[in-house]
């Protein structure tokens, strides 16, 4: 197998079925562990990559054919001096049983992803999935109120409950120079090094991006314009079934340095914009493609403020094979206002702290997490809702939005192909008591405008309907090909949200035959 290229981003995103990132977290490897996806030619130069992938598990030996290819390699591969290209299935059938309810849940997702390299300068990645499904119902009432998928696209009825939905994902990476990346496509990205991500996290649905990315040795920064899309919002005029949702644009700054060999620091800025804002048609601003200036004080100097979030994400690697790591995140800032202790609206912040360590308590492949979110009301929302903190109907950072403080805790035991998966959230976050159209918002809720508020001060954590949720899930997987993390999988999964008004409870079955490439969240 040939060696990977220079330009090629890891796929492997599901940290569930992820070897690699056991690897990166030990001090002195200086990979920036808080840009996903992943370089790879950085982890080529202190990895091997097909060895971890494979993780001494048994395959045959010699040219496979093409039974032998689906349990364990690549389905199909062409390669020569100049080209290589690799295709392999996407799949997703299972079945479960919500027991409460009595309530049989299936998911039939089919499709395929393809990548290559053209010359030493291109590499390539694009993938396809169609699904039908049957949710449970808390994602039901979801897809209801949202209209889309849970980081998967919108949603359309299909027979009696279930939902028909599609993906396309895809871009091309350049390095025209050694430091220097060039990527265009559409997809996701997240920033961080925890579960979650308070400043940019893979959570929403794919979009079209140009990102420019540099790397010299211990620094990383880049630059991405990225466009978002509004189902909130749709054209008067074109109120039919050919509506076009409005867009708006943002672009983001994030520069992350190691500092010795255990201390990361990164600072990261984003403003959104409508295409059209109040006064007509604006479409993509020329103002922020200065790929180096400060955001804030351009937006200001517009008239016109758009929507600014800032923050910063640190690591500290402890011992050989753990770190603690953190963020936070602010959307507004007033000095006087955050120090008098008055509670402002507009104190827009939040922070995370977390632990995480591989081979936990000396014993091989026992991963443990443990991190704590928190975040303030109206935190990612605005004064319109086209400007807020999200894309296609869903939260751009965390999928509780604001408004919540919530504890997750992680842990993940492999033994050659058996993995063993726990994960236990506790939230408590304050929903509104109506979410009908200019209702008072109370800042969990970041597709409300900020204008909805109940006056401008004494705004804490869990106002509104206060709101209990507890989330536990635990699987277990059979691993059989590496190369597309194809495994056969069962799961117990037990939800209840409770508040004053209602309690919603979830027990479900699972089994699975399945593919395991992105990270899909249902943990909310």
């Amino acid at each position: 197998m040939h060696p990977l290229s220079a330009q090629e981003i890891s796929h492997y995103n599901n940290t569930y079925f992820n070897p690699l990132e056991r690897e990166i977290y030990r001090p002195g490897t200086h990979i920036h562990t808080s840009v996903r996806s992943f370089n790879m030619d950085a982890l080529n130069t202190m990895l091997n990559v097909d060895s971890l992938l494979k993780d001494g598990l048994a395959t045959p030996s010699g040219d496979l054919n093409f039974w032998q290819r689906i349990f364990h390699d690549d389905l199909l591969a062409w390669e020569n001096k100049d080209v290589s290209i690799k295709i392999n299935p996407l799949f997703n059938f299972s079945i479960g049983n919500e027991m409460n309810e009595g309530k049989g849940t299936w998911n039939n997702t089919r499709g395929v992803f393809i990548e290559g390299t053209l010359g030493n300068k291109f590499y390539f990645y694009t993938d396809f999935v169609e699904n039908q499904s049957v949710f449970p119902n808390y994602i039901d009432d979801f897809v209801e109120q949202r209209k889309v998928v849970p980081g998967q696209g919108k949603s359309k009825s299909y027979g009696n409950n279930a939902h028909d939905y599609a993906q396309s994902t895809g871009f091309i990476s350049f390095n025209p120079e050694k430091w220097f990346n060039i990527q265009l496509g559409q997809g996701k990205h997240f920033i961080g090094d925890g579960h979650r991500s308070l400043l940019l996290s893979d959570n929403s649905f794919s979009y079209p991006y140009l990102k420019f990315s540099a790397d010299f040795n211990k620094v990383h920064y880049h630059v991405m314009w990225a466009q978002h899309r509004d189902l909130n919002n749709i054209s008067k005029e074109l109120e039919s079934n050919d509506a076009r949702y409005l867009d708006k644009y943002s672009a983001s700054h994030y520069l992350t340095m190691n500092i010795g060999n255990r201390i990361s620091v990164g600072m990261f800025e984003s403003v959104v914009w409508a295409a059209q804002d109040t006064m007509g048609q604006r479409n993509f601003d020329l103002s922020y493609l200065n790929p180096i200036i400060f955001f804030r004080p351009l937006e200001y100097s517009l008239g016109s403020p758009d929507n600014m979030t800032m923050g910063i994400n640190a690591k500290y690697i402890l011992g050989n094979s753990s770190a603690f790591y953190g963020q936070f995140v602010m959307g507004e800032f007033k000095f006087d206002e955050v120090f008098n202790g008055s509670k402002w609206w507009a104190n827009k912040q939040g922070f995370q702290l977390g632990f995480k360590s591989y081979n936990f308590l000396g014993i091989n492949k026992l991963d443990f997490l443990t991190e704590y979110n928190q975040v303030r009301p109206y935190t990612y929302s605005h004064r319109e809702t086209i400007t807020n903190y999200a894309h296609y109907n869903q939260e751009l950072a965390h999928p509780l939005g604001a408004n919540f403080r919530e504890s997750v805790s992680k842990v993940k035991y492999q033994y050659r192909r058996f993995i063993f998966n726990g994960e236990l959230m506790v939230a408590m976050y304050g929903k509104d008591f109506s979410d009908t159209e200019n209702s008072v918002s109370y800042g969990q809720n970041i597709f409300k405008d900020n204008d909805y508020r109940p006056g401008d001060y004494n705004h804490t954590i869990g106002q509104g309907l206060k709101t209990n949720l507890i989330y536990l899930e635990g699987s277990i997987s059979y691993l059989i090909n590496p190369q597309n993390n194809f495994n056969i999988a069962a799961g117990l999964r037990i939800r209840k949200e409770t508040n004053d008004m209602e309690t919603k409870n979830t027990q479900m079955l699972w089994f699975a035959v399945r593919t395991s490439i992105r990270s899909i969240y249902t943990d909310f």
